[in-house]
């Protein structure tokens, strides 16, 4: 069995019929796209390419498009790439939108359900670190998730549970090229300097390191799908017509009541850029049932929720007339 051979037989399981694969030309998703191929007529689906090119690093950038499509080309894969503009961004969490749009439109043109994606174990080890470093919660280091879905479509990652070492030393062994993004060495990100700096001294102390640390997230993500489906419940209890009833809310764990609180908030505005709660904000609104009647806290894009007699009620920052009509006590507002 080849190096290949025995990364396959790990591969989580794939559905059938067709499917829309994210390459880069990276090692990742050529292993991924390599592993995939035998795959096609004994798991009976389809497999479409699309490469994302951000022009980021000029003719190398241009080399990883030409080198994607001539390995789509030559292994009969549909393939099509999509040129984008960041409007001056470089930083990694516009790249990564800028690409799950791309990802999107394209799985709706090509009327597709099912994206896949090449992030591997390590990648998971380096997510769980920066989000740990950045204060994230049990929401956020659940990692990346095996399979999850993302509106109309299910996004799958099968190759969480191999390495990065484990692939590139596959495809030597196999004789297959990749492209390498020079990026991936520049320690201006974040990332980098997680992968390049902080997981070899990790490795250095507790050998596997990588592989514990994925684990931990995969672990903390089953618990986390367990309470997101508690959380679901007790929101489906409080939400009422022009707001969330306190009663159940004020009976549920706080850990509890800060989920319910941030799926209220998604569900309820407007998509927007400043889409999440932060900590601080989460805890605010989560104190509000044993405030005075009438407090208000504020809420990103001008929306602020407002603690009444029965419920929590957001307040919508283009109606502010109605919000605050005559009558109803004023509370103390927190910036």
């Amino acid at each position: 069995m080849t190096g290949l051979d025995a990364l396959r037989e790990r591969l989580r399981p794939l559905p059938e019929g067709p499917c829309l694969m994210g390459l880069s030309g990276g090692a990742d998703s050529v292993g991924l796209m390599h592993l995939l191929l035998p795959l096609r007529e004994k798991n009976g689906f389809q497999l479409e390419a699309v490469h994302v090119n951000h022009g980021l690093r000029g003719a190398e950038s241009d080399g990883d498009e030409a080198f994607a499509r001539e390995l789509c080309a030559r292994e009969g894969v549909p393939f099509r790439s999509v040129r984008l503009e960041l409007g001056g961004r470089r930083d990694e969490n516009a790249a990564r939108e800028a690409r799950y749009k791309v990802f999107e439109e394209t799985m709706r043109e090509l009327g597709l359900r099912t994206l896949i994606l090449a992030h591997q174990m390590d990648d998971q080890a380096e997510t769980f670190l920066m989000r740990l470093l950045r204060g994230a919660g049990p929401e956020g280091l659940a990692g990346m998730r095996p399979e999850e879905k993302r509106g109309e479509y299910t996004l799958l990652r099968p190759m969480l549970e191999i390495s990065g070492a484990e692939i590139r030393e596959a495809l030597r062994a196999a004789g297959i090229p990749w492209r390498e993004d020079g990026s991936n060495r520049d320690p201006a990100y974040f990332r980098n300097r997680i992968r390049l700096e902080l997981m070899p001294l990790m490795e250095s102390m507790i050998p596997g390191a990588a592989g514990r640390i994925a684990r931990a997230a995969g672990l903390i993500g089953r618990e986390n799908e367990a309470m997101t489906a508690e959380a679901e419940r007790l929101l489906e209890a409080c939400e009422a017509p022009e707001g969330l009833m306190l009663q159940p809310l004020e009976e549920a764990p706080e850990a509890l009541r800060g989920r319910v609180i941030r799926r209220w908030w998604r569900r309820s505005v407007p998509p927007r850029e400043e889409r999440e709660l932060s900590y601080d904000q989460t805890r605010r609104v989560t104190a509000l049932p044993e405030a005075p009647r009438g407090t208000i806290e504020n809420l990103p894009g001008g929306w602020r929720v407002r603690r009444e007699k029965d419920r929590l009620r957001l307040l919508d920052p283009e109606n502010r007339t109605k919000n605050n009509r005559p009558g109803r006590k004023k509370g103390r507002t927190h910036d």
